[in-house]
């Protein structure tokens, strides 16, 4: 039987390079691809962020940045006498556990709410990126919300933070009348985070309610989310536009990146391979080492996002709040690094399973020329 003629050592090193290539570009080529297909699949972002904003401590941790917000205006607006002096806002969530603020969020935002708040903002940033607009185009409806406030369910959330409050001691309660004696007249004075005894007792519970329907008199029935970001911007080094094509260009890049170990196969198949021998060698073993590449980041993922965000963005977050937010930054990673593990382990078993046919067709070869 006459043997396949054997390629060129020049074709050989050719086929060496496009190899290693394989071997380097096979994990950058997976995970690019399964970026694209999570963060370019507008379902799929729109079914985790409305998960994660209903069932997540994350969005009772926005409310309380909002409270903060909401104190220091009414300091700069001179609501109040000083965010110094006066009882600070904030100071409201250490005495709030996860089961407080899930009954507040619950209290306030429904999640047919949250959902079209997530619904709206995801759908117009996608079509955004594929139209002729400057900007993406999201209104929240805000009604549901204001409406929702006004009624019971508004003064219940009052209530459930009010109750976890401690009982006042005497300093306190003299604090509180030493601002107030101070103050000038129609300047209102703030309450001290703490549970008032009579007299003071329901008009504490009333002035956190009227401080809360207060906020919402400045929300608006329809937000205009896009144009009230413009409005506020700086002006940064990046446009709308450079933003909108620097997306189309990530999302080709990304799309088309599982092609190039396809492309590259199938160069080594056309350069190199000549009989099964060398499919194994020049396929197979490139196969397996890149899998094995491509699956050791699928499983330390979760304790190098943990290690680099511990150390680096979060490093100086409160831990309740570092936590959380690592968790819900791993959750989304699964959704990359879950799939890639399977992609990688059948990589390796396709490369295995050709490494294998090498090694019987040598030893069918051996035999057969043996007799």
């Amino acid at each position: 039987m006459e043997k396949s003629k054997e390629p060129s050592g020049i074709l050989k090193a050719l086929a060496f390079i496009l190899a290693l290539l394989l071997v380097i570009s096979m994990p950058l080529a997976l995970l690019s691809f399964d970026v694209w297909r999570v963060v370019f699949n507008p379902p799929v972002v729109k079914q985790f962020i409305t998960d994660e904003a209903v069932s997540s401590n994350l969005l009772p941790v926005a409310l309380g940045w909002f409270s903060e917000r909401r104190a220091q205006e009414r300091v700069a607006k001179g609501e109040a006498l000083s965010g110094v002096n006066e009882p600070d806002i904030v100071l409201l969530l250490s005495y709030l556990n996860f089961d407080d603020w899930k009954k507040i969020k619950t209290e306030l935002l429904t999640n047919d709410f949250v959902t079209h708040l997530v619904s709206v903002t995801v759908d117009g940033t996608y079509a955004w990126i594929d139209s002729s607009d400057k900007v993406p185009k999201i209104t929240w409806e805000l009604q549901p919300f204001i409406d929702r406030v006004r009624s019971e369910n508004g003064k219940n959330a009052v209530l459930a933070a009010y109750n976890k409050l401690p009982k006042c001691t005497d300093p306190e309660i003299a604090d509180f009348l030493g601002r107030l004696s101070k103050a000038p007249p129609g300047v209102q004075v703030l309450y001290n985070l703490c549970l008032f005894p009579n007299p003071w007792h329901d008009d504490q519970v009333q002035d956190y309610v009227d401080a809360l329907q207060g906020v919402v008199k400045n929300v608006p029935p329809k937000f205009a989310l896009t144009e009230e970001i413009l409005k506020v911007a700086t002006g940064g080094s990046t446009s709308p536009d450079a933003l909108k094509k620097q997306a189309r260009d990530i999302r080709t890049m990304a799309m088309w990146a599982g092609a190039v170990p396809l492309v590259l196969v199938l160069l080594i198949v056309l350069v190199v391979v000549r009989n099964v021998n060398a499919l194994g060698r020049w396929v197979g073993i490139p196969l397996v080492v890149g899998g094995l590449i491509t699956l050791l980041p699928t499983l330390v993922y979760s304790s190098i996002i943990t290690s680099v965000l511990s150390s680096g963005v979060l490093g100086t977050t409160p831990e309740i709040i570092k936590q959380e937010a690592i968790n819900v930054i791993t959750r989304a990673a699964d959704l990359i690094f879950q799939p890639m593990m399977i992609q990688a382990i059948i990589v390796m078993v396709v490369g295995a399973l050709l490494v294998a046919w090498m090694f019987i067709a040598s030893r069918k070869t051996t035999t057969q020329t043996t007799k």
